[in-house]
């Protein structure tokens, strides 16, 4: 039986489309490793690419992303899976975009006391993520999902290894395909769990397409055992935290550049001061020295002083303001908050829905205004000279 042309031609292409679909994968492959390889100030590779056309997406498997220093390279990113694929709910409205979820995510912090960890600047630009991102898809990104993610930091000084772990790490970013023209802004909602115990959420608007931060976020975190902290008070603090419940409450926004908000933080029955730990375990056995014993018995009669007595409360809320390179905190206010808190009224540990895009005055930007002609204008006179 001979075969007429226009068979052999249908042949010939499913032929091709075979051989195309069974070497696509490593061809994808190949190329999200090399796009990896080309990013400044960070690396990494990917182990396998399942092409799933029937939804018109595809899957990449065991993602690991490594941040450089002068010292090498450290673990910054890994996740089990992301799948990118077209959202048909936007198709039906005309609209081509793609939707990216990660499952089981882990993004890695370190702090070591003896070096700098973060050396490149793209490390921490949103915009290197965002655009390696875009470079992922043909289409334009307008949903991430995150599934069963973590976030670790880790704190190292000298023989001392603090770590604090954020898990089930659930939540959405929202409409990422915005221009920096469009009014409609990225919409974040995070939610998740600090040392396994205290529910936390992030949630908010920002625009990740300005080089002049704009955002309004809200953030809380309740009651977190300090037991859980213990490591990394060690390393930051002059002393040890015996017993207590953080909480932590925050509302920030930021137009231009331009920040103002608050942040609350606090603390339930706080122990810093255990004869048993203290004095019979450290100092008498030679753990620690008389003058860590004095500073935190001096910490415990503060901590009475300033506890509220009806909440077993010590807080206070502290104002920021200005611009986000350098805002402005101000100390005698968050004294003045320990004063309110423990003989006025206790804070209640939640955020306050008070702060907006709005709230960054017209006073801050009038100063950034003039600031800047300031500048412009010594830098005038320089040029004339």
């Amino acid at each position: 039986m001979t075969l007429t042309k226009p068979v052999k031609i249908t042949i010939a292409i499913l032929l091709l489309l075979l051989v195309a679909r069974i070497a696509a994968p490593e061809a994808m492959v190949w190329y999200v490793n090399s796009l990896l390889q080309r990013q400044q100030g960070i690396s990494g590779h990917v182990q396998d690419i399942d092409l799933a056309l029937w939804r018109g997406g595809y899957d990449i498997k065991q993602i690991e992303i490594f941040q450089h220093n002068d010292k090498g390279k450290l673990p910054l990113f890994s996740t089990e899976r992301l799948s990118l694929q077209l959202s048909w709910a936007k198709l039906l409205k005309g609209e081509i975009v793609t939707t990216m979820e990660f499952y089981k995510p882990v993004i890695m912090a370190l702090d070591r006391t003896d070096q700098t960890d973060i050396t490149e600047d793209a490390v921490l630009d949103e915009r290197t993520w965002i655009g390696l991102a875009n470079d992922l898809t043909l289409f334009s990104i307008d949903k991430l999902s995150l599934y069963d993610g973590r976030i670790e930091f880790n704190a190292i000084a000298k023989d001392v290894l603090g770590e604090l772990i954020l898990s089930d790490v659930q939540g959405e970013v929202r409409n990422l395909h915005n221009d920096a023209e469009s009014e409609l802004l990225t919409d974040i909602d995070l939610e998740g769990t600090v040392g396994g115990s205290a529910p936390f959420f992030i949630r908010g608007k920002f625009n990740p397409n300005v080089k002049k931060p704009s955002f309004d976020i809200n953030m809380q975190m309740e009651k977190l055992p300090t037991k859980v902290t213990d490591s990394i008070v060690k390393i930051y603090a002059p002393f040890d935290v015996e017993a207590g419940e953080f909480e932590l409450a925050a509302e920030l926004a930021s137009d231009k550049g331009q920040v103002n908000g608050y942040v609350k933080a606090g603390i339930y029955q706080l122990e810093v001061f255990s004869w048993k730990e203290d004095v019979v375990n450290d100092v008498i056995k030679g753990d620690d020295n008389p003058l860590q014993l004095f500073i935190e018995a001096l910490s415990a009669a503060l901590a009475e002083l300033f506890e509220n007595d009806d909440e077993k409360l010590i807080a206070t809320r502290i104002p920021i303001q200005g611009d986000i390179s350098s805002p402005n905190t101000s100390v005698l206010k968050a004294i003045g908050g320990l004063f309110y808190n423990a003989f006025i009224k206790a804070y209640q540990m939640r955020v306050e829905d008070i702060i907006d895009f709005t709230s960054v005055t017209s006073d801050d930007k009038d100063k950034a205004a003039a600031n800047s002609s300031d500048k412009k204008a010594a830098s005038d006179k320089q040029n004339k000279h």
